[in-house]
């Protein structure tokens, strides 16, 4: 009996561990990674995406009265940023070192432990693989955080295409 029940406790311990990774993540806000940004529609209305002319990343646009929230966290920032064929690709979100804590749990609850860690300069960085995306939080210099959700959704249909030529 207590044969089984180890057995069956590893087996559960064993999915938990996996569960994360199993789970996709195909959209951030009901916006489908690969959508062209003509295209977004949330909540039966098409979304209109402003240029962020202050930013410094290329492609970044804004929503405007988006929310600045994530679960209980307060951000200053989110920005929305395409690719060079106007798809939709990444996510950028920054917010205040007092938010960290908060965000590093709610990546933690969603996704288990990051995978990834590093250290350059004041900047902690530590990373999420969650399937063909991956979640980058950094800690700056003790003063913000920022998290960029990037899809790698390109190179799966790019794998998918190679995969099943029938040219030869």
């Amino acid at each position: 009996m207590k044969k089984l029940f180890l057995a069956f406790s590893l087996l559960g311990m064993a999915y938990s561990g996996f569960s994360a990774e199993s789970e996709a993540v195909l959209d951030f806000r009901n916006i489908f990674w690969g959508t062209p940004k003509d295209s977004v529609i949330r909540d039966g209305k098409k979304l209109d995406f402003i240029k962020d002319k202050n930013s410094l990343i290329k492609n970044a646009y804004q929503l405007n009265g988006d929310d600045l929230t994530i679960g209980a966290v307060k951000l200053d920032k989110v920005l929305y940023i395409f690719n060079e064929e106007n798809r939709f690709q990444k996510v950028f979100l920054q917010g205040t070192m007092d938010q960290t804590e908060q965000m590093k749990f709610i990546l933690n609850y969603k996704f288990g432990d990051f995978r990834n860690e590093s250290f350059i300069d004041d900047t902690h960085i530590m990373q999420w693989l969650v399937k063909d995306v991956t979640f980058t939080l950094k800690e700056i210099a003790k003063a913000r955080f920022e998290l960029t959700i990037e899809s790698s959704w390109q190179a799966s249909e790019d794998y998918k295409k190679n995969t099943s030529v029938d040219d030869f």
